[in-house]
Parts: C-alpha cells; structure tokens; sequence
C-alpha cells in the first residue's frame, strides 16, 4: 500500500473562525473541496442545511399527481421493491407514506433464490386480478423494459422510481424519478433507492416519517455522502438514536446496539448485513414487514429469525472466502492475473458477492466468484476495486450472459455453466486491457502524524465532527511513527481479529484492534501505524481506541534493529566432526542450541518458536532464509554467536516431502491433526511458506484434507480428493522455494561470520 503524505493546505481564516476547534477539523474539510464558511457550517450541522426540493428530480412532479389521483379514486397501488438493505427500506418508506395518505397498497419484493433483481411479469400478473392500477417501483425498475411494457398493456400506469445506472433507452412509463438524470454535482444526484422514496414521500406530503428508513438504506448502500445523502443519513442517524420504529427496536436488540450510540459504522456492519441476510438465505418480504409493523412481539420474532440467517450467512461466507482463496492462491498464474475468476459447483451463490467483497480488499484486486452446478444455470458475483470498472470488462461480454447488472464497484450475472472457462479466458484479457501492464496500487491517504500521548478523547470527539463517514467522505486516517507490538490476543467469535497493545519509546501504550487479521503476520520490531480513531464504550466507561488500517517499515535491516556489530562470532562451519567441540561448548554453560529439521543427540535443540533472549547462541543447522536468521537473532539478542553448518538434508522435494508426510501423520495421531505452522516449519528446517506449499501438495495428492483454520495453524482429516492440476501447481511452487532456501543456506555457509551478524 502507497502512504500519500499529508501535504499542506491553505485554510482560509473566516473558514477556521467559523468552524473553530482542532486545526485538523478545517483542513480535512479544505481536503475535501469545502472552502467557505457557509458550506462547512451545512457540512457539519443537518440544522444549517437548505434542503433540495424533491421537484427537482425529473418527472416528480408527474409521478405526485399520478398518485394523488390514485389515493382520490381509491386506486390499488402496488409498490414494487428489491431485496437488499436499500429496497427494503425504500419499499417500506412508500408503503407507509401512502398508507398514512389513506392509499390502498400492496407490495412486492422478489426471491432472490429464484427471480433476482428486477420486475418479473409471471410475479406481477396476480395484482393485476387483485385490481391495481398504478404500479410505483423503488430501487429497481430502471432496465425493466418488457415486462413494464407488458404492465402498461396490462392498464397499469407505471411510475420508476430508480437510482441504478441509465441504460441507453428509459422503458416507456408515465414516470422515470432517477437520480442519474441529473447532472453530476446536483445535490440530489447521489440518491440511493430509498433516497429517492423519501424524496418523493416528500413530495406527497409525509415529510420526516421515513427519516430512519432512509438513513439505514443509505448508508447500506454506499452512496457518495454528498448533498442530500449526507443531510439525510445525518438526519436518519438522529431519528434512529430516538428508535420510536419498533422495528428498529427490535433490530437494534438482536445486534446489540444502544439505540443512543447508533453510528454509520453500527449500519454498515451490524445492521445491514442482518438485513441482507433475509434475501439472501430466505426471502426479503419479512425485511418490509418488519419496518411497517406496529407489534413489537411480531418485530422480535422477525429479528429472531433474521439473527439465526446471519449467523448462517456468516459461516457460509467465511467457507466461501476461505476456500476461494485456497483456490486462487495455489494457481501461481494468478499473482499476475488481474482479475481472479474462480467457479465451483457447491458454493451458495447467496454469499458470493461478499466473499467475493473480502477478497478483492485483502488481495486489491477484481474478483468474480460464481457456483456452476453441473446442468444448472451458473450465477456470479464480481467486485472491484476503485478504478477498475468492473461492470464494463463484464459487458463487452454481455453475449455470455443469461441476465447481467451492476456498476463499476459490483455486478451480478447468470450464464450456461459450460460458459464459464470462455467467460474467464474473455473476461481476463479484457481486464488486462483495461488495467494495462501495472497492476493498480492501493493508495492510503494520510491526513496528519500524531504521537501516542497527542491520542486522547478530546482529539476523537474533535475528529467525530466529521462523521458520519463513508463514500465520499472517508475517516481521517492518522499515523504514528515507530511504534512496537507490546501484546496481541486474537478475538472474535472465531478468534479472526486482534487486539493489541501498542508501545512508543518513551513507554505511551494504546489499544489498537486489528479486523480480520487472524492469519495476516505481525510487524517485527518498531513500524509505522495508519489507523482510524474509535470510542471504546465498556462498562460505562468510554475509552479511545485505535482501529488498525495500515503498517510500514515493518521490514528493518538488522543494524537497524539491534547492535549486531557488537556480537562475538565463533566459525565452526568448516569442521567435519562439530560434536566434540558442541559438547565442550555446552559445558561451559549458557548456551542456546539452534537446530531444525534434525535431532542432535544427547542436546535438547530448540526451534525457531522456542529460542528466547540469552548471552550465547549456537546455530546447528544454517537457516532456511534471511528473514529466520535476523528474526532469530532478534529474538536471541546474543551476545556471542557460534556457527555451525550441519545439513538437514531437506532441501529436496522428495526428502522434505518425506519429512512432512511424517509430521502429518504423527499430527493425525497425537493432536487430532492440528498442524502448527511454526513448528512444522522448525521441524523440517523450511520457510513457513514452503511448508504451506508441501500442505497444499499432499492435499491435491488426496493424502489429507484441510478441515479448519485458526490462528497459525490448521485442523486437517485423513485421505481426500485428488487434483491433478492443484498437485502440478503445488509441485512447481513447491521446487522454487526449496531451490531459494537451498541458495540461501549454501551463502549462509560460505559468507564472513561478522556480516552475518551484521558486523563489518
């Protein structure tokens, strides 16, 4: 990741008069192109906002006077809505809005399991014999060109309300109420679903009612927090603090969130994903219901199920990840490859997309995950990164596909399960073209360095004037130089997360969590940390707390890190019989005898995991790479150092394998086949990286299969499938990396014992 340094801005002085505070509060909002008075005023505070009237957006005033003539004649009114976060509530904001005018209204959300998105003329044909006559889309509807047509043959007036992408021709309706017809920068341009529902609520007359709806949806939803999204996700944020929806209580129960405390971070991570869940694993419709009613018991059972959901959602998209990413990562092809498609039969396609999500932030690049059961109709889900359009690369291939949508950030599809090696293939080198030869590179804006004792509640609270944050306006980012982990414990119902105390120089610690890092490595020695600051409420004690976005330097020379010079070298390298002069090494005491990958009888050797700090370190066997040695010498910090050179003999394929086929099966017995990475790497003298690739061989070779993860090490079972190409694969990487440490132990024998310390 590529740290863009904070760079001076001018900030004009009537803009920090009028703002006051923490200087940082006025140059982030110069940063993000608010220069005067009046527009950072209205960027902080919803109360000094001129709100956009709703006659604005196009065709308004067309879609109000159709439903006010409906609403005076008693027309049946059928709101048609979506299944995600966005339509749920856009679809419960209409029908509440119309209900409270005295409208008759029906409403319909599709099954996702079967229809997807969109309006579908088989679901629609029963409220045409139940009498509607105006049919009022929200969230959808934009690209709905026959079955619309086929409504209006019907006798139904269509009204779209819509915030997706203009295709080149609107469907023939009475109105099209979307957003995008707008020029980019209008305030109201930036409207998700069920912006645009509220807008027109508005617009009929039912201000306010459906304030916490849209705010839940539009954060869901990710849409640039400009103009009218940021005054109503502020507003909506408010109406939800006041939880007077029992719906909302409900919801709020079940994750575990204080009504008081709700924030755009609660929704985006807690609430949402809830919500989602219902689409995605059952069907939406209970989502609507649970926002209109006025039974709190009914709420709760509503919420009780959608919990049970998401935990569900939960476990199948963290199989999902896992695997995708076993998949992608034994394919050497694909550290070029720019974008990663990968398709298995069994995967539920209801968690694609969020797998698919993680893996493109952790990786940084586009990934498209579909399930193609065999004879059935594959369906994919693709993510992106920003400056990759995603949806584009898909399209110059919409011949592939059954049904396809999306924007440059995320898109969906169907296609023929034989279809998809072309669609790869397609799809890979159309990427290319559009990425070009460099791959893209994350940029981390750095808004300004503190030190850890500058960290306080005041800054936060300074730095939450901001907020809320999100698309469009991003949490501060903040750094601190030269730091060190003190402590770490792995948290979470899984343990995928950690939390750790972090130390300065001058001995300052402060709590820093990390997301999603149980498997990621930690920094060695001292680094620099980006993070964004959070509140820690615990016990009625509020607390800062960082949140982990980012670490450089972690990679230090060893004179750097430690006086290497001043260590005393010993070389026995060249001798032919080193164990007489071991044993009279030992017996002088204090000595800390290093050894991998093989027994020295009659001492108790130590692997890389077991050495601890102590004045004399004996190294048996030569280190399987730079990396082991510095860190083993840090983590010695001797004062004197003697050099042997015995080979393990495990730089072969076929000897290592043996070696690691044994640890497997004694795994299998003794520990209920829980291998540790560090210590299979110490037992077979190997780089952590080699021996995940030896795992990964006796895998595709049907020798065992991976069961479980957790923190540093795997849970794997006897026996398994056998893959060919994965064995190839494995094989290939396998043979690189021990030709690598081979090449690495044979200048580790051969180099001046004082360099090796780090000595000139």
């Amino acid at each position: 990741m590529k740290w863009l340094e904070p760079q001076p801005v001018d900030v004009p002085l009537e803009l920090q008069a009028a703002v006051g505070g923490h200087a940082l509060v006025a140059q982030a909002l110069v940063r993000r192109g608010i220069s005067t008075p009046q527009a950072a005023l209205a960027f902080l505070d919803p109360a000094q906002y001129t709100p956009t009237p709703p006659w604005e957006l196009p065709d308004m005033d067309l879609a109000v006077r159709r439903l006010q003539d409906a609403l005076a004649r008693g027309e049946r009114i059928l709101v048609w809505g979506d299944f995600d976060t966005d339509g749920l509530t856009a679809t419960a904001v209409l029908v509440e809005a119309l209900r409270a005018l005295g409208g008759q209204v029906d409403w319909y959300v599709p099954d996702r399991r079967i229809e997807s998105h969109g309006v579908h003329w088989h679901s629609l044909q029963p409220f045409l014999g139940r009498g509607a006559r105006v049919l009022l889309t929200c969230d959808t509807g934009i690209t709905a060109h026959e079955p619309l047509a086929l409504a209006r043959n019907a006798g139904l007036d269509v009204i779209v309300t819509d915030h997706h992408a203009l295709p080149p021709a609107l469907p023939t309706a009475l109105a099209i109420v979307n957003p995008n017809r707008l020029p980019e920068g209008h305030p109201l341009h930036y409207l998700s679903g069920v912006g645009v529902a509220y807008e027109l609520a508005v617009g009929l007359g039912v201000p306010e009612r459906g304030l916490d709806l849209a705010g839940l949806g539009l954060v869901a939803d990710v849409v640039p927090q400009r103009g009218e999204v940021r005054y109503l996700v502020q507003r909506g944020l408010q109406a939800l603090h006041r939880a007077e929806r029992v719906g909302v209580q409900a919801l709020l129960e079940v994750a575990e969130v204080d009504p008081a405390s709700v924030d755009e971070d609660h929704i985006a991570f807690s609430l949402a994903p809830r919500l989602n869940a219902l689409g995605r694993l059952a069907h939406a419709s209970a989502g609507v219901e649970l926002f209109l009613t006025d039974d709190l018991a009914r709420a709760r059972a509503i919420a009780a199920e959608m919990e049970v959901l998401n935990v569900r959602r939960q476990f199948l998209s963290r199989q999902v990840t896992a695997a995708a990413r076993e998949l992608a990562l034994r394919d050497r092809s694909a550290a070029s490859a720019p974008v990663w498609v990968l398709a298995q039969p069994h995967w539920p396609a209801a968690v694609l997309g969020i797998a698919a999500g993680r893996l493109a932030e952790r990786f940084y690049r586009p990934v498209v995950l579909i399930a193609n059961p065999p004879g059935e109709t594959a369906r994919g889900s693709a993510r992106s990164i920003p400056g990759v359009d995603i949806r584009a690369a898909l399209a110059q291939h919409s011949a592939l596909f059954g049904s396809f949508g999306g924007h440059p950030m995320a898109a969906g599809f169907s296609l023929s399960e034989e279809r998809v090696p072309e669609l790869r293939r397609a799809l890979i080198a159309s990427m290319g073209a559009q990425v070009g030869a460099a791959r893209p590179e994350r940029e981390l804006p750095v808004e300004a360095y503190f030190s850890l004792p500058e960290l306080d509640l005041e800054l936060l609270g300074q730095v939450s004037r901001l907020a809320p944050f999100g698309a469009g306006n991003p949490a501060l980012t903040l750094a601190t130089q030269q730091v060190r982990i003190a402590s770490h414990k792995t948290i979470g119902r899984t343990g995928e997360h950690r939390r750790l105390a972090l130390t300065d120089a001058q001995g300052h610690t402060q709590e820093v969590l990390w997301w999603q890092s149980a498997d990621l490595p930690l920094p060695d020695g001292a680094f620099d940390l980006a993070y964004v600051l959070r509140a820690n409420e615990f016990a009625g004690e509020r607390r800062l707390q960082l949140q982990w976005v980012d670490a450089r330097g972690a990679e230090r020379p060893l004179v750097e890190l430690a006086p290497a010079a001043a260590i005393e070298v010993a070389d026995y390298r060249s001798l032919l019989q080193p164990l007489p002069d071991l044993r009279a090494l030992w017996d002088a005491g204090t000595t800390q005898l290093w050894a991998e990958g093989l027994d020295v009888t009659g001492f108790p050797a130590r692997g890389r995991h077991q050495l601890q700090p102590g004045p004399v370190l004996a190294v048996w066997t030569p280190p399987p790479g730079p990396r082991e040695w510095e860190q083993a010498l840090r983590r010695v910090g001797p004062q004197q150092a003697y050099l042997f050179a015995v080979d393990a003999a495990l730089d072969a394929p076929e000897a290592f394998l043996r070696r690691l086929g044994g640890l497997v099966k004694h795994a299998l017995v003794v520990y209920a086949g829980r291998l540790e990475w560090e210590a299979l790497a110490a037992a077979t003298g190997q780089r952590a990286e080699t021996v995940r690739a030896g795992v990964r061989w006796l895998e595709a070779r049907g020798q065992m299969a991976l069961v479980a993860r957790e923190e540093g090490a795997v849970y794997v079972s006897a026996g398994g499938r056998r893959d060919e190409g994965a064995q190839r694969s494995a094989w290939a990487e396998l043979c690189e990396l021990l030709r690598e440490t081979a090449a690495y132990r044979a200048y580790w024998r051969g180099a001046e014992g004082r360099r090796l310390v780090g000595g000139r």
